[in-house]
């Protein structure tokens, strides 16, 4: 198997639960890169892929899940890794059937994390030892830092304006306004 261009895609689920909306992260295996870390199902694109398709992948690889609609589907900035450069560009899905199947060799556990609750979570700036600056999150229990943080950072006004609109039966109208403004950007 080999990689295209070295780019990576993550899906950013949104599960309904009771009502709410949350956002599915993962506690990535202690035997992969970057053990115990929280993040967003993803990987690197393999060739002939598109980004998309990369992110759908991962996510059924990893958790088993399935998208509810790949025309439910929002992209979302891409951001960069603080140590390594790379890209990662992040897709908003939801997920309605929450069925779950864990690749345990990847994922060590999901979290489920309130939409609510980030709209009221401090953002903490950290200095890593190469003295090169991220952010985080924290939680009781988990924390959530670099690529993660920065993807929740810059996409949050974006996620509860794509829910919310969801919510109200127009996400498909905001999907097509959505996708326009980022075209122009």
């Amino acid at each position: 198997m080999s990689y295209e261009n070295g780019k990576t895609a993550v899906l950013v689920p949104v599960v309904d639960i009771c009502g709410k909306d949350y956002l599915l992260l993962t506690r990535r295996s202690r035997r992969i890169s970057h053990p115990g870390q929280i993040s967003f199902p993803g990987g690197h694109r393999e060739d002939g892929e598109t980004l998309l398709e990369c992110a759908v992948r991962e996510a059924r690889e990893e958790i088993g899940a399935e998208l509810s609609s790949k025309e439910e589907v929002y992209p979302l900035n891409t951001t960069t890794t603080v140590t390594s450069g790379k890209s990662i560009v992040p897709f908003l899905g939801f997920i309605d059937r929450p069925v779950f199947r864990l690749n345990r060799s990847e994922v060590e556990d999901i979290i489920f994390l309130s939409v609510e609750a980030l709209k009221s979570a401090a953002i903490e700036e950290i200095v890593m030892p190469t003295g090169k600056v991220t952010i985080r999150y924290r939680f009781p229990g988990f924390v959530v830092w670099g690529a993660t943080a920065r993807i929740i950072e810059r996409a949050l006004p974006e996620i509860l304006e794509i829910t919310s609109a969801r919510r109200r039966g127009s996400a498909k109208r905001f999907l097509e306004q959505y996708s326009n403004s980022l075209l122009e950007e």
